[in-house]
């Protein structure tokens, strides 16, 4: 019968550690790898759910107003490639009449930010005027964004936006319709 010969001393060999570092290195390198997916991942996400907030609450913000303008004088019109909304709603009912406010008007205008990052500044902001005072909307818009179009009392409205992350476009699109009521 043959034996196995014996190690004097007890322990790994250098072969046996090189071997058992090289997989720790190997398993750790597809965790690492795994994580930063992951976090790349939940970052283009959050990205996508503000987006899509932003859209959402600016087509509404029109549908608002939209919803108790005069019908007789909205205008829809276009500006820089996106529609152009003009209203007036009603803000006091005096003597069975409807007081309207002055014009209030919805419009794409250029963004000093360079959301898509391809080098242009040719991205929009959507803003509300009114009396000679600009709110900001939204930023992001993409060229021709902001759509509007009426059929009888109905108004569709609908919006895109976009911003790189990461190097990847990430898009979002809200579209919702108001019924104009005076």
């Amino acid at each position: 019968m043959s034996t196995a010969p014996r190690r004097s001393a007890a322990g790994f060999t250098a072969v046996e550690m090189l071997i058992g570092a090289g997989v720790a290195m190997a398993v750790g390198a597809a965790c690492l790898g795994g994580q930063l997916a992951a976090t790349s991942l939940v970052n283009e996400s959050a990205t996508l759910g503000a987006l899509e907030e932003q859209a959402i609450f600016a087509v509404k913000q029109v549908a608002f107003d939209a919803r108790w303008a005069d019908g007789t004088t909205m205008l829809l019109a276009t500006l820089n490639g996106s529609r152009r909304i003009d209203l007036r709603t009603a803000v006091d009912f005096v003597g069975g009449h409807p007081v309207w406010s002055p014009m209030v008007s919805y419009r794409v205008v250029p963004s000093s930010s360079d959301s898509n990052g391809n080098g242009i500044v040719d991205e929009g902001q959507l803003v509300r005027i009114q009396s000679g005072v600009t709110r900001v909307i939204c930023d992001d818009v993409v060229p021709s964004g902001f759509n509007a179009k009426r059929v009888g009392d109905t108004l569709t409205i609908e919006l895109s936006l976009l911003r790189v992350h990461s190097g990847r476009p990430v898009t979002a699109s809200a579209q919702t319709s108001a019924t104009i009521r005076n």
